[in-house]
């Protein structure tokens, strides 16, 4: 097996792996990027068929920091931003009792909407007399004790449930809930330190041929240093290098970036402690079904970014965005783009389901809830067996390992969405970090 040697490695060609190479290659050119698959981008994957774009991962971006900002224009794609249409920002639903309703997102609309008792909207505003917690909670516990159980059944669980399909039984506040956290143990009250807090508008987007112009901009202007179809098997310490064992090549470096999920680093590495916890990260399956829909057809339809779902509901999707109402481009003026989905923590036996049969169930739940009264002109459907990393109780003791190994073990670096953020935007951001920390060593 052939020898190389390159100062730096980096493993997985995701957003995190492709921006620790981008801002690299600001200032050297001497590392390679591997990459198990023939394909580039990990979860960011957009679909282009029949005049309809499709994402089967993340649907938008955030432009909430700034290394974000700095890889769109690196990426010469500032001017091509597109942001959502002002009207989805506004109207943002779940389901009572299987009418569409809106979230209330002011204190005007709080007071007046139906989804919450007036007995429920008084606890909520109870919530300063509560003291703040001294260690992290379930999401469940901290919303419950802060606001009562209504609140979070029926808003902050269908919330989450779109972000990471998650058990708010299991799922932790401190990381999870990270900004009311902080505004619970800096001010002693969530709603206090709302009050005092300077908002800050943060920006989602997306790009005229979707997502994956990010991934193609970025992997251009690095394709010389990124070797694609290289599986890493193993990794092994020697001294003040390490050797990267692939399945076709062997690289001895002096500085690693892994940007792999959890589940694939527990199998490189050889610390005994961090691979038992790395085990113990779970990724919930998450299928994704896109639907294009004459827009004639639609006898309910409203305006807006999308509808989330609680157990109560007893449905089979999660949510549904309305792809094409949040961004225009996505589809023609006579269509609708919808994109729905499945699965998670609690409907994990949905994604064990053949495709045809789980199709069906999808689309006449989707069709009863719009009223729909014609024919499906483009679907796509996309299974993500393990699709979202799990921010439960173990992130601190994750977080922890992962410090303690990077200490110990000089110039390997770790990142990814499975700690510390799991939004593109947070990886970009960490991705930055560990790029200046690899130059710098």
């Amino acid at each position: 097996m052939p020898v190389s040697e390159v100062k730096t490695i980096i493993i997985g060609s995701g957003i995190s792996g492709l921006s620790s190479a981008h801002f690299l290659a600001k200032k050297t050119n001497d590392f390679l990027l591997l990459e198990a698959k023939n394909r580039l981008g990990g979860i960011l994957q957009t679909i282009k068929e029949d005049n309809f774009i499709c994402e089967n991962g993340p649907n938008t971006l955030l432009l909430n920091n700034d290394a974000i900002i700095e890889l769109v224009k690196d990426c010469g794609l500032w001017e091509d931003v597109i942001y959502p249409s002002k009207q989805t920002n506004k109207n943002r639903y779940v389901l009572n009792r299987n009418e569409i309703v809106n979230i209330p997102l002011n204190i005007k609309s709080f007071i007046s909407s139906p989804l919450i008792s007036t007995k429920a909207k008084f606890r909520i505003a109870a919530e300063p007399f509560f003291k703040r917690h001294s260690s992290d909670v379930t999401v469940l516990s901290f919303i419950t004790k802060r606001f009562g159980r209504e609140f979070h059944d029926k808003l902050i669980e269908p919330f989450l449930t779109g972000v990471y399909a998650g058990d708010t039984s299991k799922m932790s506040a401190k990381y999870t809930l990270k900004l009311l956290w902080e505004l619970e143990q800096n001010y002693g009250s969530v709603l206090l330190g709302l009050i005092k807090r300077k908002n800050k508008e943060i920006k989602s987007f997306n790009l005229p041929n979707g997502i994956n112009e990010l991934i193609s901009k970025v992997s251009k202007n690095i394709e010389n240093n990124i070797l694609s179809n290289c599986q890493v098997l193993k990794i092994e310490k020697n001294k003040n290098s390490y050797k990267v064992i692939t399945d076709n090549h062997i690289f001895i470096c002096e500085k690693i970036i892994s940007a792999v999920p959890a589940y694939v680093l527990q199998k490189l590495i050889w610390d005994e402690q961090l691979i038992k916890v790395l085990q113990n990260v779970m990724y919930n399956p998450i299928d994704v079904f896109h639907y294009g829909l004459s827009k004639k057809h639609i006898h309910n339809l409203k305006k807006g970014f999308g509808i989330l779902t609680k157990p109560s509901d007893n449905k089979n999707f999660l949510g549904i965005l309305f792809s094409s109402q949040i961004f225009e481009h996505v589809s023609s003026n006579d269509t609708e783009l919808y994109t729905v989905l499945v699965g998670g923590e609690r409907q994990k036996e949905l994604c064990l389901k053949e495709s045809k049969e789980l199709n069906k169930i999808i689309f006449e739940e989707l069709k009863d809830l719009i009223n729909y009264k014609g024919e499906i002109l483009f679907s796509n459907h996309y299974r993500w067996s393990k699709g979202i990393p799990q921010y439960n109780l173990n992130q601190s003791s994750l977080i922890k390992e992962i410090n303690k190994f990077e200490n110990l073990n000089q110039n390997f670096h770790i990142t990814g969405n499975f700690f510390n953020g799991i939004s593109v935007s947070d990886c970009v951001k960490k991705a930055k970090i560990k790029a200046n920390l690899i130059s710098n060593d």
